[in-house]
């Protein structure tokens, strides 16, 4: 791949026409999202989920802010219904070095099915394939097995650790710091196609 910035054109991420699959699609977080989100996180410990410093901010305060500037949220969307399901945010998605930062959340009654990992896959497909990105980084607390078991199924590979950096129930965690590379993405690809077609040989029943 070229060594080359990110064209402007692409990082708008407005006009991402992102392809679904047979199980969810992704759309832009709409405003009528926002309330379902906030119950769901409401009902969690923001802390087992961010390192970050947590903001408090009420419904109407995060409706204020959307009508501002919508974010680079996706909401996944369950195909047979369109109901939301979960939501990935994408940040820091810099031009030169062509990478982004992921970050997800699951509605509780929707974790452990599968639906997050199909969110993701369509995402980082799209973003190597048609942005142009080469790198996306997510990170996650070491307590959080799901969380890692989830990235490691789709390629990441463990980059470093940011020791005692996670506060929760009033004890500092280590947080692991992921990345895929598209390069890693391509090959993955080009080894679970030719899985399938082991799998399921022309002709076969």
């Amino acid at each position: 791949m070229g060594k080359v910035m990110l064209e402007p054109e692409k990082l708008d991420y407005f006009k991402w026409q992102i392809p679904g699959d047979s199980r969810v699609r992704l759309t832009l977080i709409q405003e009528d999202d926002l309330e379902l989100l906030y119950k769901w996180q409401s009902q969690v410990d923001i802390s087992y989920i961010t390192s970050k410093a947590i903001q408090h901010n009420s419904l109407e305060e995060r409706q204020q802010r959307f009508k501002e500037k919508i974010p680079s949220i996706f909401a996944i969307r369950r195909m047979i219904d369109n109901r939301l399901i979960g939501e990935i945010s994408l940040y820091g998605l810099n031009p030169k070095n062509r990478s982004a930062g992921v970050g997800y959340f699951t509605g509780a009654d929707y974790r452990q099915q599968g639906y997050t990992k199909a969110g993701l896959w369509l995402l980082l497909n799209y973003l190597f394939k048609v942005v142009g990105l080469n790198k996306v980084m997510a990170d996650t607390g070491a307590f959080n097995q799901a969380s890692i078991a989830l990235l490691k199924s789709l390629g990441f590979q463990q980059d470093g650790c940011l020791r005692q950096h996670h506060l929760l129930d009033g004890v500092l965690h280590d947080q692991l710091l992921f990345s895929l590379l598209a390069e890693e993405w391509q090959k993955r690809g080009r080894f679970m196609q030719a899985e399938a077609q082991h799998n399921n040989p022309v002709g076969a029943d």
